[in-house]
């Protein structure tokens, strides 16, 4: 099992600890077959959009709800 976890990194490739983000919308639904790289979930944070990608090939739980607030490291959903 692979944990897809909420990353925000900026341009500099800081993950401040306090960077909030908000699932915008899933882009995959609950229960499909995924494959590794596969754009699954759109957040936004910071005034800009950025996606949850694949890390691996499976079955994709999702573990929080569209507008749901996120912090850097929070699980936004498994890979079976």
């Amino acid at each position: 099992m692979t944990e897809l976890l909420y990353c925000a990194e900026r341009p500099d490739n800081r993950i401040p600890e306090t960077a909030r983000g908000v699932l915008v919308r899933w882009l995959t639904a609950d229960g499909s077959r995924v494959r590794a790289g596969q754009p699954l979930a759109e957040v936004r944070a910071e005034g800009r959009r950025d996606h949850v990608h694949s890390l691996a090939t499976g079955t994709l739980r999702q573990q929080v709800r569209q507008g749901e607030s996120l912090l850097p490291g929070f699980p936004v959903g498994l890979i079976e």
